[in-house]
């Protein structure tokens, strides 16, 4: 009796769509961006050379598409941690989510250093929209800080590069000795985040404190230079 072959699956658009774009992200953190050949994704795809074609002109139109479900990385994960912006555990919580979510191998990360090695119209488009998504953010932050010499602005971005950086450099070498791979390193730069994080709201909250006090010495009467050699 001649054995019946098994039905062979076929993918419906949806398949091959969702297969291509799990192969992009496989191969993306393997290898990176720029280092990835068409004929590697549809191989890892399993799909002939037409069926990427008849969807795409070629490698970079789909790499531009592709990164678009990631234009909005940073906002999506500011928003996700719903911190208050009024409290110093909201500020910390923001850096120590970027940290999480670039601590493993991943698109996002790839991206970063993609936008590093390479400017052309997708590197572009994705780094100016962080900054316009971010940017209100940092309005918030400059508004709370106004009048207090803190410039919380160029703070928070050496904070946010030095991540981007520890992350990007973590295949090279250690940095300070920190190994960033390790679950020790990482908790080494979640405890430095935290740190800075109180040290820049107690900062802000001595100095109010100082100028109520000496509001309230000026007003017995002690002269403003006493205040000041005392106080400041």
């Amino acid at each position: 009796m001649e054995e019946k072959k098994p039905k062979r699956y076929r993918r419906t658009k949806v398949d091959l769509e969702a297969d291509i774009i799990k192969s992009a992200e496989s191969l993306i953190k393997k290898k990176g961006f720029s280092a990835m050949l068409v004929t590697d994704l549809i191989k890892k795809a399993r799909i002939e050379p037409p069926v990427f074609y008849n969807r795409y002109n070629n490698l970079d139109e789909f790499l531009d598409e592709f990164v678009r479900k990631y234009d909005y990385w940073f906002k999506d994960i500011i928003s996700g941690s719903q911190f208050p912006t009024d409290d110093v555990n909201g500020y910390i919580s923001i850096f120590k989510e970027v940290q999480k979510a670039l601590s493993e191998r991943s698109v996002m990360l790839e991206l970063l250093r993609w936008e590093i090695a390479e400017g052309n119209e997708t590197t572009v488009r994705t780094a100016m929209l962080r900054e316009m998504h971010t940017l209100p953010l940092v309005k918030t932050y400059e508004e709370k800080f106004k009048g207090t010499g803190i410039d919380i602005a160029a703070i928070s971005s050496l904070i946010i590069g030095g991540i981007y950086y520890l992350n990007l450099h973590r295949d090279r070498s250690l940095f300070s000795e920190i190994d960033i791979k390790k679950e020790s390193g990482q908790k080494r730069i979640e405890d430095a985040i935290e740190l800075l994080g109180h040290m820049i709201y107690q900062y802000n909250e001595s100095k109010n404190l100082k100028s109520i006090i000496a509001e309230r010495l000026k007003k017995e009467g002690i002269s403003q230079d006493i205040i000041d050699k005392c106080i400041f």
